[in-house]
């Protein structure tokens, strides 16, 4: 399996929301496309008139993920051979990050803002209409959900025993916010086997939520359409459009 498709089913795996792909790419409501695995393949948007109409509402309260998969971060005093210094200055410290397989992960967004469209009625009406135009391939799913963070840090190991090291405050606590907020140019020291680095970037869409426009199961229920799209245990919702078709969120 081919790193950004790991990446995706391990993220989708954790979050049950799809990641973006690369994690800094730019994402939006009313983007549509194909979904080849757990990955989303971006082929165009609807028309902006189209999506004004959806309208749009944003959680009250904010989310936050801290995943390490396959991946450890520790405090210490001792500066990795190779690093840009030999030692870190006073008060300082040594943030390392360390990467067990070539299929780590270290997912830092621990401030995140959801946005969603206001009316699932609207976009089931907007894709009916665009497919009795010829205007919609049913293979396509469009974003309905975006998860924005202020601040993140997406790291991608490629190679068993990989690493980063970091000069950060050696007071400050060893979590999540710690390294959404860690600065690439001024404190990374060391990096060697890793991939993809997004290092506290934003803001930035790791994540969001795709709707398919899908023909009725008959005295289909929510498990009826999860197993139609391979869901495992993982949560569906279903919307009526009408007497043929239903809006299926995943």
């Amino acid at each position: 399996m081919t790193s950004d498709q790991q990446y995706c089913e391990n993220i989708r795996r954790e979050t049950s929301l799809f990641a973006n792909w690369p994690p800094d790419a730019p994402r939006k409501i009313g983007d549509f496309g194909r979904v080849q695995g757990a990955m989303f393949q971006f082929m165009g948007s609807l028309d902006p008139e189209e999506i004004e109409a959806l309208g749009s509402r944003e959680s009250a309260s904010r989310s936050n993920y801290d995943i390490m998969i396959k991946s450890s971060r520790s405090m210490g005093a001792g500066v990795s051979a190779g690093a840009k210094v030999a030692k870190v200055a006073k008060g300082k410290a040594v943030l390392q990050l360390k990467f067990d397989s070539a299929e780590g992960v270290v997912f830092a967004a621990p401030s995140v803002r959801i946005t969603e469209i206001a009316s699932l009625e609207v976009l089931g009406r907007t894709l009916r209409e665009r497919m009795l135009e010829g205007n919609w391939d049913p293979v396509y799913a469009v974003v309905v959900q975006i998860v924005v963070a202020d601040r993140a840090t997406v790291i991608l190991s490629s190679q068993s025993g990989a690493s980063m090291d970091f000069e950060v405050d050696a007071k400050a606590p060893v979590n999540a916010q710690l390294v959404a907020e860690l600065n690439a140019g001024a404190s990374q020291l060391s990096s060697q086997g890793v991939g993809i680095n997004i290092v506290g970037q934003g803001p930035i869409t790791p994540l969001f939520k795709l709707a398919f426009l899908q023909r009725r199961i008959l005295g289909g229920s929510k498990i009826a359409y999860r197993d139609a799209f391979a869901l495992g245990e993982q949560d569906v919702d279903v919307h009526d459009v009408d007497e043929e078709h239903v809006l299926v969120i995943i």
